[in-house]
């Protein structure tokens, strides 16, 4: 075990710092300070990997830690609020957990956390930097372009953030698929119960502000 000296919040980074950020750092991500928590500005996108760590982390008794991949943009809110009046529900562009990523596989989560005090530390860093390198990298490049984003939502039939998907579609240029999705969403609502009406006033508010029939 590395660095079992130390506090479960500090040996995570010590650890972070010798493993991970060697290898983000050439691809443009910095590490902050403030918190374990990498950035990189990609165009109108600021890409995010945190390191999240359980509340119940304890000496070296329980000493665990899971990743968030995110990708974020400070412009879109202020496009949604200049095109709508008002700001969106949040700058999230799409947001993922490593443990609901169905590729991101590991042996080394002690019930979806990676655990410092159950498996070896230099084989459990390896596995994640290997994780974030060819499973996050590639799908936060991936909705890190409107197109893209409002595609990867698309495809896997997210209609709840249908306000998202059509709005991403108009900042790509994209205003075709943009009603398309529209419809699409709304045909799907129309063919469920319990649907909440806010969906049908994000629908309308769209049809509204763009005169779509």
């Amino acid at each position: 075990m590395k660095y079992s000296e130390l506090k479960p919040g500090e040996r995570i980074r010590k650890l972070i710092e010798e493993f991970v950020q060697p290898v983000l750092t050439p691809l443009g991500f910095k590490l902050l300070k403030s918190e374990l928590t990498f950035k990189k500005k990609v165009g109108d996108f600021t890409q995010e990997i945190y390191f999240a760590k359980n509340q119940r982390n304890f000496g070296n008794t329980i000493v665990c830690f899971w990743t968030i991949l995110s990708v974020k943009s400070n412009y879109y809110v202020k496009w949604h609020e200049k095109t709508y009046g008002f700001k969106p529900m949040n700058e999230f562009v799409e947001s993922w957990y490593d443990n609901h990523i169905k590729t991101w596989n590991t042996d080394y989560w002690n019930g979806g956390q990676y655990d410092l005090t159950e498996f070896d530390n230099v084989k459990l860093m390896n596995d994640l930097t290997k994780n974030i390198l060819t499973i996050g990298i590639p799908l936060l490049d991936k909705v890190s372009e409107w197109e893209s984003a409002a595609d990867n939502l698309m495809e896997r039939q997210r209609f709840g953030f249908i306000s998202k998907i059509f709005d991403f579609y108009i900042l790509a240029g994209k205003e075709e698929k943009a009603i398309e999705s529209l419809k699409t969403a709304e045909d799907y609502f129309n063919s469920v119960a319990d649907v909440p009406s806010e969906r049908f006033e994000e629908i309308k508010l769209k049809k509204t502000t763009y005169n779509i029939v």
